[in-house]
């Protein structure tokens, strides 16, 4: 019989699982997809590398740092800077002191006054003092009311906070809670944001050496057995088969987690689109996010091979447009649009891209309204000997969802420090 079998091979699960494994506890994994990592996952098109979706990392996360060997990951910086685009215009603007180039049109832009500027460096002057973690405890509210309270202006939310944070948390209404605005701002002043050369899927498959992992096999159902002391154990039924485990741990997405344990966890979701685009010539030289200051469906886009070659073959060039939300379109439409959205950046030549591929995730964030904290699922469920790993326990991301199978793994282990560890910490 196994100790623990663990149910999803996202981001949470193998965490958990790595923890256990470590521990010496005999783990199995089981995840219901071909691939492992959830949404962290990474693909080859026609030579080229497309991560699912558009997805950065924040190097400062510190359960990233306790479970993974960053210099492995071989993690390329993201310049500390984004262009803000008004159709053909661009403006530069970022950390002068990471990024000196971006400094003439940091002080020109139009999407930041003067006094927004000084706000900007008094704002992270002072999201640097406390411990980070302490930045999601106290009163909270929407990430536009406490900007707004800052001083900030309206073109500098309507051009700046909307476009780069809608990119962060999946809307750009700034309507997420401005705890987790503050704890992302400062992660990004810790470490900013970085990319693995070879892919984001380079995560899940750090995390997966040395277990025991098997891919297409899905859970169906969930059997607790009481029984004797020392004789509980919990079943898994799959087509493949029954298994048996002293204790199980469920890390797959909320509604799954929600049918497999009857807890009421689904916490909704945000969509997100990303279209991929081949280029035989690169239409901007601009390494740099790209951020739509207009409306429109594009929120931002990037020339993923103008910060790592290696993602598209010799002579190529890749570019990744991000879509918040779902559009109803199809794929055709909604090329169409993006099209003539990246026309008004580019001109003519949007003509000669090359769709490599659309993207659609249902289940990208869930929504993180003001005090959504106090709603968050807990690890324990109904069923004995099954507990839950996922970003519902914490934050929606990288380090809530390794946090969570971290936790997870410290109840089975009686590990009281990893146990009352602050979230975010």
């Amino acid at each position: 019989m196994l100790d623990v079998l663990v149910v999803g091979a996202g981001l949470s699960g193998l965490t958990a699982a790595r923890v256990l494994t470590r521990a010496g506890r005999r783990v199995r994994v089981l995840e219901a997809a071909e691939h492992l990592g959830g949404r962290v996952a990474t693909r080859t098109v026609d030579g080229f590398t497309l991560d699912v979706g558009y997805q950065v990392l924040f190097p400062a996360y510190p359960a990233l740092r306790r479970h993974l060997d960053l210099s492995a990951l071989d993690l390329v910086k993201v310049p500390p800077a984004a262009a803000v685009r008004w159709g053909a215009r661009a403006e530069v603007l970022g950390d002068p002191f990471r990024d000196p180039a971006s400094l003439p049109g940091t002080l020109t832009t139009r999407a930041l006054t003067l006094g927004d500027r000084l706000r900007v460096a008094r704002l992270a002057a002072r999201l640097r003092v406390p411990a980070p973690h302490t930045l999601l405890n106290g009163p909270d509210e929407t990430t536009e009311r406490y900007l707004r309270r800052q001083g900030f202006s309206a073109r500098a939310l309507d051009h700046f906070f909307r476009p780069f944070f809608g990119g962060i948390f999946l809307r750009r209404d700034l309507s997420t809670s401005a705890r987790l605005f503050r704890y992302y701002f400062r992660m990004l002043l810790d470490g900013g944001a970085a990319l693995p050369r070879a892919g984001m899927g380079e995560i899940p498959a750090q995390l997966a050496r040395g277990l025991d992992v098997t891919t297409g096999v899905r859970v169906t159902r969930l059997l607790s057995h009481a029984g004797t002391p020392g004789s509980e154990h919990v079943t898994a039924v799959t087509p493949a088969g029954e298994l048996d485990a002293r204790a199980v741990i469920v890390a797959t997405d909320a509604d799954t987690a929600q049918r497999l344990t009857g807890e009421p966890v689904a916490r909704g979701h945000l969509g997100s689109t990303t279209l991929h685009y081949a280029a035989a010539r690169a239409l901007d030289g601009q390494p740099r996010l790209l951020l739509n200051a207009e409306d429109g469906l594009i929120n931002h886009a990037q020339w993923i091979s103008h910060l790592i070659p290696e993602r598209a073959p010799a002579g190529q060039h890749l570019l990744t447009v991000s879509v918040l939300g779902l559009p109803g379109l199809d794929d055709k439409a909604l090329d169409a649009r993006v099209r003539g959205e990246l026309s008004r950046w580019y001109g003519p030549g949007v003509g000669d891209l090359r769709l490599l591929g659309t993207e659609r995730i249902h289940f990208a964030q869930y929504p993180q309204p003001p005090e959504y904290a106090v709603t968050l699922a807990g690890h324990a469920t109904g069923l004995p000997g099954v507990l839950l790993a996922s970003e519902v326990t914490s934050m929606s991301g990288i380090q809530g969802a390794m946090e969570s199978g971290e936790k997870a793994a410290a109840i089975l282990l009686g590990d009281l420090a990893a146990m009352s560890r602050p979230r975010g910490a």
